[in-house]
């Protein structure tokens, strides 16, 4: 969970980076219920983590409704298999984006889901509600009619009795609602927003402008209707906060348990949200793809510049021009061209060799799932699977050591290159929990590997020897450093070829180790090289 000051937006919102709580376990719940059925593939739990997703997603997240930031998370976390939902709609983005008065209106209409609770219609979709028996709906029946015909009879034959048979009917309901309290209470929150939520898209749906994009939204709703009705003491509960209300809900506890009004509805509500399943998630992507459509063209608006990713022509992979990172502040933007080979790259520490892969990771992803490249120009071959290792780590719960995790994420990674479509790799100095010379063999031969004509790797390293060894397969890029007087300094401009300059200990010169201590490292050095 990744916590920030607490926000709320107000009816001016204008697409501004937020400061919010981020609950990552509410916002996800509905990429958890989602089956991706439409989508190439999804990003791992490693490749979010390496690629700081969770931080991109809180920068891109410009959404006016929890609706519409779940969906959201949902899109950016699959590569779709073709055009993505953004790029099928740019067309929209574009009207919401030339006149803000139509975008402002949305976002008032959408900030109605802003509440916490919002989140919890997702949840309304991924519970697999049991099917109620129908002896049990029969005797519910019964029960709840049965104090009225005693009732009835009292009335007419006025018999002690009668009664007693009406007390003790009572109580059985009595016992019969309040045995099924929990059950209700699992819906006092989700379902007054899912009311909300058909309230939202009823009202959008009516509006030229998202027409085309909630074609099948007016038929769900109708079909809806019916859940909408037969939920009615629940939503009628949930505004329960006032003694006047509290007052009111004793007679109605009287009244519905004289009926027994409350499970018979709990069941039918039950057996609608069952039989209802596809037409929630309907109006639920309907209102959400609309409010992430909105948000795509906020964030546009936030960025000093962007493009629209294209097609490339030939052998060319993927192609930029002055591309950056979006979370870094005056970001050095760099240009490469991929075309036919992969990219290895040489540098120094510091020098800015994994911020640039992750910089690629994260426009290949942005991309293709919100159609915005953070560069002046982007093409690429599409859809591309991303897969990163980059910020493996130890684990002493699972017992295994870091060059085990590597081995393992690596495994996964050959596991994938046999696939059909195209793969991106991302690795960072490969197999750095060995030993040297076996770290470059085992590179080496993962990297030949790993790179067929299908596949596009990009990995770095301070071994200049496996540019050596992998010069005829790979482009050799480089990043570097400059020290004068004393102070090291970077460009963090991208350079071809390979570097076979170092900087380690240089650093702990000018950081002020002994001088013997450092004669020392370079005496070895010159020992290893024979010299």
């Amino acid at each position: 969970m990744n916590i920030r000051k607490p926000w709320k937006q107000t009816p001016s919102y204008k697409g501004e980076e937020k400061a919010e709580s981020y609950n990552f376990f509410d916002i996800s719940s509905f990429f958890r219920f989602d089956t991706h059925r439409n989508a190439l593939g999804v990003l791992s739990d490693q490749t979010c983590s390496d690629l700081g997703f969770e931080d991109l997603f809180m920068f891109s997240d410009r959404t006016a409704s929890r609706v519409g930031q779940q969906y959201l998370y949902n899109l950016m976390r699959i590569i779709p298999d073709k055009a993505g939902e953004i790029e099928r709609h740019e067309a929209l983005i574009n009207e919401l984006s030339s006149h803000p008065d139509l975008q402002e209106e949305l976002v008032k209409d959408l900030q109605i889901l802003n509440t916490h609770e919002a989140y919890s219609i997702a949840s309304l979709m991924g519970i697999g509600f049991p099917a109620v028996p129908v002896w049990r709906k029969i005797l519910f029946r019964i029960c709840g009619f049965l104090p009225s015909l005693l009732l009835l009879l009292l009335y007419f034959y006025q018999a002690g009795a009668w009664l007693l048979l009406l007390i003790a009917a009572i109580l059985v309901t009595g016992v019969i609602h309040y045995g099924n309290k929990p059950n209700n209470l699992n819906f006092l929150i989700s379902i007054p927003q899912l009311i909300r939520l058909l309230n939202i898209s009823g009202k959008l749906s009516k509006n030229p402008l998202f027409t085309e994009l909630g074609k099948e939204v007016p038929e769900a709703l109708s079909s809806l209707e019916t859940l909408r009705k037969a939920s009615g003491h629940l939503r009628m509960e949930s505004k329960m906060d006032s003694d006047l209300a509290v007052i009111l809900w004793a007679i109605m506890e009287c009244v519905k348990i004289f009926f027994l009004a409350e499970p018979i509805a709990y069941h039918k509500v039950i057996t609608l949200l069952k039989d209802k399943n596809r037409q929630i998630e309907t109006v639920f992507r309907f209102v959400g793809l609309a409010d992430s459509l909105s948000s795509v063209a906020f964030l546009r608006k936030s960025l000093p510049y962007y493009c629209l990713p294209e097609k490339p022509e030939g052998e060319v992979r993927m192609e930029t021009e002055e591309m950056f990172h979006p979370l870094l502040k005056n970001c050095v933007a760099n240009t490469i061209r991929i075309e036919g080979r992969s990219i290895l790259f040489t540098g120094s520490n510091m020098s800015g060799k994994t911020t640039f892969i992750r910089t690629l990771g994260v426009n290949m992803l942005a991309a293709q799932t919100l159609h915005t490249a953070f560069a002046r120009r982007m093409q690429m071959k599409t859809p591309v699977m991303i897969h990163a290792a980059l910020m493996l780590s130890d684990s002493l719960s699972d017992g295994k050591s870091f060059y085990l995790k590597e081995v393992e994420s690596i495994r996964d990674m050959l596991s994938c290159s046999c696939s059909e479509h195209i793969n991106l790799f991302l690795l960072d100095e490969i197999f750095k929990g060995t030993n040297t010379t076996e770290r470059i063999a085992a590179a080496k031969a993962v990297l030949s590997y790993l790179n067929t004509s299908n596949n596009i790797v990009i990995v770095s390293t301070h071994d200049a020897e496996l540019g050596t060894f992998l010069k005829s397969e790979y482009d050799l890029y480089h990043f570097c450093e400059t020290i004068a007087n004393g102070i090291l300094s970077f460009d963090y401009k991208l350079k071809a070829g390979n570097l076979y300059q170092r900087n380690a200990i240089r650093i702990l010169e000018i950081n002020d180790y002994p001088a013997t201590l450092i004669e020392d490292a370079y005496s070895v050095i010159r020992q290893i090289e024979g010299r």
